[in-house]
C-alpha cells in the first residue's frame, strides 16, 4: 500500500486501481482461505473488508480483482454455500465502488472517513444478507439467517473498520513521507542556491558526515557522505589551516561558539572563502558528544564587495578628473596672480641694478614677497596633485572653518553670479584630524552637485556647529557610530531636491538624479567613503522643489592645530661643508640653481643632465659623499635606477629624491632605504641645505660601512 500511494501522482487512474487491486486480490484470497467453520456448513472470515475497502480506494476495477481473488479461495475452500457465497463477494466489490472516494467528495471528503466507512459497514452487512434469498431450501435459509448471519455481520463489520484503519495508516504515512521528501528536496535546493552545506562530527572516532552541498563546498571527493577529519584538512588552505585547527580545539574545550572563516582549495586549484559555525552538544559532565555545524560559501560576497570597491575607486577618480577640470580656471587665475607677484618683484630688482636706489630692508621685502608667492604656487601645486591622484590619507590636526574658508576663496570662482554663497561658521570649532586634500575634495563634490541642482540660481549654505552625540542619538541618525563629540559640516542648497526614489540609494556610485551630460553620479559615493575613512559619515536630508542638505559629521579631537608658517627670508646660508655631492636634473635651468646654491655653501659639486650621464661620472669617481637626483628623467635610468646602480658601487651612499609630483615622492621599494630624503619641488634653499647638511650627518654616524 505504501509503495503504491508513495507513486500515485505519476501514475493514471487505471494503473493505480490495478496495483489497488492486486494488493487487495492477494488479501481478499488470504482471508477467505482462512475461514472459520460454523456447525451449519457456513464460513466465517473477514473478505469484506478488503474486497470493500479495495472498490472504495481504486474503484470498481481494484473491486472486482479483490472480489475475484476472495472467490477463488472460497471455491478451493468450498462447502455448502460456496456457490451463493460467491455472488456475495461481487455484491462486496459493487458496495465498495458506491463508495470509492473519488465520489461524494463533498459530502465525505476524499480519504476513508468515519462516515464513509460506517456506510460501508452498513452495505457489507446488506450484501450478506441478500444470501438469505439464494440459499435452498427456505428452512435452511431460515436456518441460516437466525444462527449463522449473526456471525458472519459482525466478522464484516469487524473487517471493514479494520480494514479501512490499516489502509488510513498506510496512505497517512505515505502523505508525511512524501511531505517529509519534498520538504528535504526543497532545503537541499535551498542549501544548493545559499551555497550552505551541512556536517557532523564526532570527536571520540573522528568521523565526519557531509551533505553533497559541503561536499561541493571543500572540494571533497569521497563515495558517499561518511568520511575522516583528514579529509576536511586536506581541503583547507596551508594558511588557514592550523588557524582554524586552534580556534575549534578552543571551541571544544570551554564555552566559546565554533565561528570562524577560512579558504580552501579545490583540486583545479580554485579557492574559495567558507564561514563556518558550529554547534557542540555535550555529555552531562561536559565532554563534547558531538559537533554539528554549517558552512556558507563567502566568495560571491567577497568578490562582489572587491568590485564594489573597484567601482568606487573608479569613481572617485573619475570624480576628481571632472573637479579638476571644473576648478582649471580658478587654478589658472590664481598661479597669474602669483606670477605677477613674482615678476613684478624681479623687474623691480633688475631696474634697480643701475640706480641702486633701493634701500636694504626694501629689497629684502620684495625678495621676501617673490619667495612667498612662488611657496604659495608649490602649495597649490601639492595640493591638486594631492587632490588628482590616488592616495592614502594623511590625516593631521586642522581648523574645519579655515579650510572652509581657503576653500571658499578658489570655489567662489566655479560657481554662477545667480547662486549667492553664505558661509555661517561657529566660534571656537572643535579640532578635527583631517587629510585636508581629500576633504576639499569632498567639500568640492558637494558644492558642485548643488551647483548643479540650481540651474536658474538659489542660495547655497556652508555651516558648522560642534555636535554631542549620544546613544539616543545614535539610534536616531540609524548609523553604526560611536557616541562622542562630532563637529557637523551642512552643505545646503535652493535646488530641485532628490527624488524619493533615488534618496535610499543616492550615495551608490553611478545613481544620479542629473542627466548623463551634467553629472555622472560619482561624487557623493567618494563623498561618503571618504567620511567613513575618517571616522565620520554622512545624512542626506532633502525634499523635491524644496533644496537638498547635505551633513557630513567627523569626530573631534584634542589635539593643537599647527598652521602652517610661512618661511621667513633667510641672508645666511644653512648649511655649510666641503663634501663631494653629484647632482642629477634634466632641467637645465633647475639644475643650474641646485648648483649655485649647494657651490655657495661651499661643496663641490659634479652635475649631470640625465641618470645615464650621471653613472658615468660616479663609476669613473668610484665615491660621492652624496647625490641628489631628480625621478624622472630621459634614458635608461631614472632616479631610483640611478640610485640602485651607484649603491652597487658605493653602498650606504645617502641620497635625496626630488621630483615634481605627488606620488613620486614616495619611492619606498625598487630596493632603497627609509633614509631617503624625498623634497618637493619647488624647494627652498634653506629646505635644501638643511636636507643636504642632515644626510651628510647622518651619513657621518653610519660610517661607511652603514
Amino acid at each position: 500500500m505504501v509503495w503504491v500511494f508513495r507513486n500515485q501522482q505519476s501514475e493514471t487512474c487505471v494503473s493505480e486501481s490495478i496495483k489497488i487491486g492486486m494488493i487487495f486480490f492477494v488479501v481478499a484470497f488470504l482471508v477467505t482461505a482462512t475461514p472459520i467453520r460454523l456447525e451449519g456448513g457456513a464460513t466465517v472470515d473477514a473478505r469484506a473488508g478488503p474486497v470493500l475497502i479495495a472498490g472504495m480506494l481504486g474503484g470498481p476495477i481494484a473491486g472486482v480483482l479483490a472480489a475475484i481473488g476472495g472467490a477463488a479461495a472460497r471455491y478451493i475452500v468450498g462447502g455448502q454455500f460456496a456457490s451463493t457465497a460467491l455472488v456475495a463477494f461481487f455484491l462486496y466489490a459493487l458496495a465498495g465502488s458506491i463508495l470509492w472516494r473519488r465520489w461524494f467528495v463533498g459530502q465525505f471528503g476524499s480519504q476513508l472517513g468515519l462516515a464513509r466507512t460506517t456506510i460501508a459497514a452498513a452495505l457489507s452487512l446488506g450484501a450478506a444478507a441478500l444470501m438469505y434469498f439464494l440459499i435452498q431450501p427456505q428452512a435452511r435459509a431460515q436456518t441460516w439467517i437466525v444462527q449463522d448471519y449473526p456471525w458472519i455481520a459482525l466478522a464484516n463489520v469487524i473487517s471493514v473498520f479494520l480494514t479501512a484503519g490499516l489502509a488510513r495508516v498506510s496512505i497517512d504515512y505515505t502523505a508525511q513521507s512524501r511531505e517529509l521528501h519534498q520538504a528535504f528536496a526543497r532545503i537541499d535546493l535551498a542549501k544548493k542556491a545559499g551555497g550552505i552545506g551541512i556536517w557532523t562530527f564526532d570527536p571520540n572516532t573522528g568521523d565526519v558526515i557531509w551533505d553533497d552541498s559541503n561536499k561541493r563546498l571543500h572540494g571533497i571527493r569521497i563515495d558517499g557522505s561518511e568520511g575522516r577529519f583528514e579529509d576536511w584538512e586536506n581541503s583547507v588552505h596551508p594558511d588557514d589551516l592550523e588557524r582554524v585547527k586552534a580556534e575549534f580545539d578552543v571551541a571544544l574545550q570551554s564555552d566559546k561558539p565554533f565561528d570562524t572563516e577560512y579558504r580552501v582549495v579545490h583540486a583545479d586549484g580554485k579557492v574559495r572563502t567558507l564561514k563556518a559555525n558550529a554547534i557542540i552538544e555535550r555529555t552531562g559532565l561536559g565532554d563534547p558528544l558531538r559537533v554539528v555545524g554549517m558552512n556558507f560559501d563567502l566568495t560571491p560576497l567577497i568578490e562582489k564587495d572587491a568590485e564594489l570597491s573597484k567601482t568606487r575607486s573608479i569613481a572617485t577618480h573619475a570624480q576628481k578628473l571632472d573637479v579638476i577640470g571644473k576648478r582649471t580656471g580658478g587654478v589658472a587665475h590664481d598661479f597669474n596672480n602669483l606670477l605677477a607677484i613674482i615678476q613684478a618683484n624681479l623687474e623691480f630688482l633688475l631696474d634697480d641694478e643701475g640706480t641702486a636706489r633701493l634701500q636694504r630692508h626694501e629689497r629684502l621685502d620684495i625678495l621676501t614677497s617673490a619667495i612667498s608667492a612662488t611657496r604659495r604656487g608649490a602649495e597649490l601645486t601639492k595640493n591638486m596633485l594631492a587632490f588628482a591622484r590616488q592616495s592614502p590619507l594623511e590625516p593631521r590636526p586642522a581648523d574645519l572653518n579655515v579650510i572652509v574658508r581657503e576653500t571658499e576663496k578658489w570655489i567662489g570662482r566655479t560657481l554662477p553670479a545667480i547662486i549667492e554663497l553664505e558661509l555661517s561658521l561657529q566660534h571656537r570649532l572643535w579640532t578635527l584630524n583631517l587629510d585636508v586634500a581629500s576633504f576639499q575634495s569632498a567639500l568640492v563634490n558637494v558644492i558642485i552637485n548643488a551647483r548643479d541642482a540650481m540651474p536658474s540660481g538659489g542660495k547655497l549654505t556652508i555651516e558648522t556647529s560642534n555636535v554631542r552625540i549620544d546613544a539616543a542619538y545614535v539610534l536616531e541618525l540609524e548609523e553604526t557610530v560611536e557616541p562622542g563629540r562630532y563637529v557637523l559640516i551642512a552643505i545646503s542648497d535652493t535646488g530641485k531636491g532628490i527624488p524619493p526614489d533615488l534618496l535610499p540609494n543616492v550615495m551608490d556610485p553611478f545613481v544620479s538624479g542629473k542627466d548623463t551630460a551634467s553629472g555622472s553620479g560619482l561624487g557623493l559615493s567618494m563623498v561618503e567613503g571618504f567620511a567613513r575613512q575618517s571616522g565620520g559619515f554622512v545624512k542626506i536630508y532633502s525634499e523635491v522643489g524644496v533644496g537638498t542638505s547635505v551633513k557630513m559629521f567627523f569626530p573631534a579631537t584634542d589635539a593643537d592645530v599647527r598652521p602652517d608658517q610661512a618661511p621667513a627670508f633667510q641672508m645666511e646660508t644653512a648649511a655649510t661643508g666641503s663634501a663631494r655631492i653629484l647632482v642629477a636634473e634634466d632641467q637645465v635651468e633647475v639644475l643650474g640653481v641646485v648648483v649655485r646654491v649647494l657651490e655657495s655653501a661651499g661643496y663641490t659639486i659634479h652635475a649631470a643632465a640625465s641618470g645615464d650621464d650621471a653613472l658615468r661620472q660616479f663609476s669613473a669617481a668610484g665615491s660621492y659623499d652624496l647625490l641628489i637626483t631628480d625621478i624622472v628623467m630621459p634614458g635608461n635610468l631614472n632616479g631610483p635606477a640611478l640610485a640602485k646602480a651607484c649603491r652597487d658601487i658605493q653602498e650606504n651612499l645617502p641620497v635625496i629624491f626630488m621630483s615634481g609630483y605627488a606620488s613620486e615622492a614616495t619611492v619606498h621599494g625598487n630596493g632603497l632605504t627609509a633614509s631617503d630624503v624625498r623634497l618637493m619641488k619647488p624647494v627652498l634653499k634653506t629646505e635644501l641645505l638643511q636636507a643636504v647638511k642632515s644626510c651628510l650627518e647622518a651619513s657621518s654616524v653610519r660610517g661607511p660601512g652603514g
